[in-house]
């Protein structure tokens, strides 16, 4: 999970990282505000987005920030970028730029870049530090920076100030202990520019793993949807997953290997799955009710195929919660579902005595074949 790029600098001012004078805009009124209550310009004028997915291939030039030299500059160029629509994105994604930060600029060579990452693989924290000397990347063992790497850090990038390494010095100290207080998967100063006798922190970046965040309110109370993952969104806060495909068969399973097999199966049918909804080994009548209505509201949807393997999953929970969603089903909508294990003969029971039109099959195979056949049909 990360965050927008004001709410990162307010953490890292917090931290005693040394950032930018700035401010977060919504209208061209308020960017003026916030730069006239600067000293002097210029300023920056950055468009906040988080992006679930790159919207071209080619790099997006609405996206970058702008040089602004004075405040009226700052209104003319929040006034062209609010509300710009992304390109690139669907239509029916809501990508249009809704803030912009302001920020005092500086325009001073990179000194470098420093990132702090979890590697999973080795079980360790990384620090790579990329600068016009290279590249090098330290693995960090202890839960902290001793003063051997700080010492290795220096000399790797040839710095003989004693005044700016000791400023380096804090600014990675500073960042290690945000990198651990929030049990973060990455931490990024990207770049940090001398500016004088000193150092400043320009961009930065935030990464949080999702299943910490309980620890910390105040970062779920600014947690956004990215664009074009609204509904995954939905689908956590609902307690299921939902993954999205380019076909027409919408597939509900407990189990995302189970998942996984399903989809195998109706592709050798000769199908294409147009989203994955995962509800999990316990889920409630009503996580049912909304993967199905999920299901229900994809445009590309022709047909949805229920596989469900009660082993602690209830076969009757799992029916329960598809009849409440019923009623939107749609007419021309086929949904076949197919159910074994715990409570399945209460499940297939409630199913098939229902007004609703489920169509009820016994084995996965006639039940991929079935989906497969019924949304040919439709097309």
């Amino acid at each position: 999970m990360e965050l927008h790029e004001y709410y990162v600098k307010e953490i890292f001012k917090t931290a005693g990282l040394p950032v930018l004078l700035g401010g977060v805009a919504y209208t061209p009124e308020e960017a003026k505000n916030i730069a006239c209550q600067m000293t002097s310009g210029p300023f920056w004028v950055k468009p906040q987005v988080l992006l679930g997915y790159t919207p071209d291939k080619k790099r997006n030039l609405l996206l970058e920030k702008r040089l602004a030299e004075n405040s009226e500059e700052v209104l003319a160029l929040t006034e062209q970028i609010l509300g710009m629509h992304v390109k690139g994105f669907p239509a029916d994604v809501p990508a249009t730029i809704q803030r912009v930060y302001i920020e005092q600029a500086v325009q001073k060579k990179a000194l470098c870049r420093f990132v702090f990452r979890v590697d999973f693989d080795r079980q360790t924290y990384t620090l790579t530090i990329v600068s016009d000397k290279g590249e090098n990347t330290f693995f960090l063992t202890e839960l902290k920076l001793t003063s051997a790497i700080k010492k290795e850090i220096l000399k790797c990038m040839k710095i003989n100030d004693r005044h700016i390494g000791r400023l380096l010095e804090s600014v990675l100290e500073k960042a290690y202990r945000l990198f651990i207080h929030y049990g973060a998967v990455a931490v990024e100063l990207n770049p940090i520019v001398q500016n004088d006798k000193t150092l400043v922190v320009v961009d930065g970046r935030l990464v949080f793993d999702p299943d910490s965040l309980f620890r910390f309110p105040e970062i779920v109370k600014r947690q956004e949807i990215k664009w074009g993952h609204e509904r995954e969104a939905l689908a956590k806060k609902n307690a299921f997953r939902y993954t999205k495909m380019c076909g027409n068969i919408a597939c509900l399973v407990n189990g995302i290997g189970f998942g996984w097999a399903t989809i195998d199966l109706i592709h050798q049918k000769g199908g294409q799955v147009a989203c994955l909804l995962d509800v999990g080994t316990e889920p409630t009548a009503n996580a049912i009710t909304k993967a199905m209505k999920l299901a229900l509201a994809e445009p590309n949807v022709d047909g949805i195929l229920v596989n469900i393997f009660g082993g602690l999953t209830s076969c009757k929970t799992v029916a329960e919660g598809a009849l409440a969603a019923s009623p939107e089903i749609a007419t021309g909508i086929p949904v076949v579902v197919r159910m074994a294990g715990l409570d399945s003969t209460e499940g297939v029971r409630l199913l098939t005595r229902s007004i609703s039109p489920f169509i009820v099959m016994n084995k996965i195979s006639d039940a991929t074949s079935e989906i497969v056949k019924q949304v040919k049909g439709v097309l």
